[in-house]
């Protein structure tokens, strides 16, 4: 045999060696995923799991990919006709873990939304509340501290009537978000996670936010509280009002003197846990379906009390939302 040939079926026979372990652990972490999914999938019930793991196995031994392990984990929620839970690779889950032994650190403006405020006609007081894609304790400390260093800005001015917008929201961290713009809901509950009979309240309190008795983010100091307690608030959401932005929305539905203004969200509005796999992956799993201060369930998107689209030509500073808001807090 040539020494060519010799070299070829050497590197074969390696490549079949290296691939085993690899398919391996594979495997393996389809199993970890598929555990955490029967186990903890909040309509778990209703599946077939032993359907959704002799598929996933096929597909696995068939590709014989080990890299393929998470577009068959995703499959699975596929199959399920599951939106809003995934999976994050590696390098994903330490970015939003800010964990820099996995990933790069990336810049704060990867992980945050715009942050900004200003006096509409000098008695209504707008701001916006961001997407926060990080789980870092002291970067969503920032995150609440500067939206509550914000509003006590903009209500030096004692403003009653006050906009919130939510419609660049697509989501991540719901707990800087609702600890930072806490002085608007005031302390009490807020919502709640609702999985079976049980009902684990959303609650905010002196700059804290909470998930039942557990603080999940606070401010730095004492938490901020307005001149005026009672207020009138806009809430504008619209179809990029996204999973934890939806959340914030949830907490100020129904309540007196708040008004929802824009399009409908995206209809994200169950909750999930997130569940670290051996090869440092995370699930993101729903676990649970989410109700406001009232318990009422929220089915799919939240409704704005009226209905507004977004202009698809005009001035790109021509706001017909914000304008109706605008409106309907000066008739108050």
């Amino acid at each position: 045999m040539r020494p060519i040939l010799l070299l070829l079926l050497f590197l074969w026979c390696c490549s079949l060696l290296n691939a085993q372990p690899c398919l391996d652990r594979a495997n393996g972490l389809l199993d970890e995923a598929l555990g955490f999914m029967k186990k903890n999938y909040y309509r778990r019930a209703d599946v077939s799991w032993e359907n959704i793991t002799n598929e996933a196995r096929t597909r696995l031994k068939a590709s014989g990919r080990c890299d393929d392990v998470y577009d068959i984990i995703s499959s699975c929620f596929k199959q399920l006709n599951e939106q809003h839970s995934f999976i994050m690779p590696p390098q994903k889950a330490g970015q939003y873990n800010y964990d820099a032994s996995l990933a790069p650190l990336p810049p704060l403006s990867e992980l945050v939304g715009e942050i900004r405020g200003e006096w509409l006609n000098d008695s209504i007081a707008y701001l916006t509340v961001p997407w926060v894609s990080t789980t870092d304790s002291f970067i969503c400390m920032r995150i609440a501290d500067s939206l509550q260093e914000l509003i006590a800005r903009l209500d030096s001015k004692g403003v009653s009537r006050w906009i919130i917008d939510l419609r660049k929201n697509a989501g991540g961290n719901c707990w800087p978000m609702l600890a930072g713009i806490g002085p608007l809901l005031g302390d009490g509950v807020c919502g709640y996670f609702v999985s079976g009979g049980e009902r684990i309240p959303i609650s905010y309190r002196n700059g804290a936010a909470f998930q039942g008795k557990h603080v999940l983010c606070r401010v730095s100091r004492n938490g901020y509280r307005t001149q005026q307690e009672h207020k009138s608030i806009v809430v504008l959401t619209g179809r990029r009002t996204i999973s934890a932005g939806e959340i914030v929305a949830l907490a100020f539905k129904g309540r007196e003197q708040a008004y929802f203004v824009g399009e409908p969200t995206a209809g994200l509005t169950t909750a999930n846990a997130t569940y670290s796999l051996s090869d440092h992956s995370m699930l993101v799993l729903t676990v649970c379906r989410e109700a406001d201060y009232m318990g009422r369930i929220c089915e799919g998107s939240i409704l704005p009390d009226r209905i507004i689209r977004p202009p698809t030509m005009g001035p790109v500073d021509d706001d017909p939302v914000r304008a109706a808001a605008i409106d309907w807090l000066q008739a108050r």
